[in-house]
């Protein structure tokens, strides 16, 4: 075999490796391509998350609507239960509560109506915020957070609440324990409203989201002792701000916001983000306490959507401002005596 054939040979079967700057593109354009997909990649999962969340709310909007036909009215946001077992009676509540609180999330999940894990949103930090008294298992504590008593041990004394709660109520609907003016330190007082009294149940929030922090459901002046048992009081009064029931009794002047403010009272996420104290009214009005996490939102500087949980069991994703232009929240504070009627006319 001559010289030129045995080269022949030698080519057939042989390969030709990448050069150095061959394999440098290769890894340049993968990482281009990472760079491409993973935002997307992300905002699947966000979705995927606030969609899993409005389902979980959605389930929790049936099992109150199932509520609401055997007893003719919505819960209680909380009450003050006599004894361990969750007994109560709402005209006369010890105000020391020694047996914590009586959550509506509980009415629903111990008759079996719901799942106590629906009252949790995947996009919130273990599921939702802790219980003002969590109780002996250590994984249903906060670091940091310490119970009506002081302690920041697990210990016996537990709410009769989800263990981790994601949701809270609209007062004017469900509304807090304040059914005497002892419990209310006002002149107003709160009543059960009845499904039929609501003037638009589709157009009516019952409930929403709160903000994804758990010390933003602390108390103003203790921000390790956790209130994710209220209600958000959506209204604004004339002459006493966001106390309702220091409202003169038959003085109107319900707003959605402060008189004036185009915002409704809803600051930018930068002036709330990592704040405690959101729940009870410290940072303006209680719907700052609303969550801000979900994608969408036409204006960047005032966050994100959150889900919210229509009377009629459906749920929307907005933003709490537009909850709060669109006088979503209510015509009327339903749960509350006097002159209740939010100024300003129908949306």
């Amino acid at each position: 075999m001559d010289e030129s054939n045995r080269s022949k040979v030698r080519g057939i079967g042989s390969t030709r490796g990448f050069t150095l700057i061959e394999l440098l593109v290769v890894v340049a354009i993968i990482a281009l391509l990472i760079s491409i997909l993973l935002p997307s990649l992300s905002q699947a999962r966000q979705q995927a998350k606030a969609i899993k969340c409005a389902a979980n709310l959605k389930m929790v909007g049936t099992a109150v609507a199932i509520y609401t036909t055997e007893y003719g009215a919505y819960p209680a946001s909380y009450l003050y239960p006599t004894d361990a077992k969750g007994s109560y009676s709402y005209p006369a509540q010890d105000i020391s509560h020694p047996y914590g609180y009586l959550h509506w999330s509980f009415y629903l999940y111990n008759s079996g109506k719901c799942k106590a894990e629906a009252f949790q949103c995947p996009d919130y930090p273990n599921g939702g915020a802790p219980r003002t008294n969590p109780g002996p298992n250590p994984a249903d504590w906060e670091g940091g957070q310490r119970d009506q008593n002081g302690d920041s041990r697990p210990n016996a004394l537990t709410d009769k609440q989800a263990p981790r709660m994601a949701y809270t109520a609209n007062a004017a609907i469900m509304p807090r324990n304040k059914f005497s003016p002892q419990m209310s330190g006002g002149q107003r007082v709160n009543v059960f409203v009845k499904d039929t009294r609501l003037d638009n149940a589709s157009g009516t929030i019952l409930a929403t989201e709160f903000f994804r922090n758990w010390r933003a459901t602390t108390d103003a002046k203790n921000e390790a002792l956790v209130k994710s048992h209220r209600p958000i009081n959506p209204f604004y009064h004339l002459g006493s701000g966001t106390d309702e029931y220091k409202a003169p009794l038959h003085t109107p002047g319900f707003l959605y916001g402060p008189q004036g403010d185009p915002n409704c009272g809803i600051k930018p996420l930068a002036a709330i983000q990592g704040k405690h104290g959101l729940i009870d009214g410290s940072a303006g009005p209680e719907t700052n306490a609303v969550g801000r996490h979900h994608p969408g939102g036409q204006d960047r500087a005032f966050g994100g959507t959150a889900n919210f949980l229509y009377a009629d069991a459906h749920a929307e994703r907005k933003t709490v401002l537009q909850t709060m232009k669109n006088r979503e929240w209510g015509e009327k504070y339903y749960s509350l005596t006097g002159a209740n009627e939010i100024l300003g006319g129908s949306k």
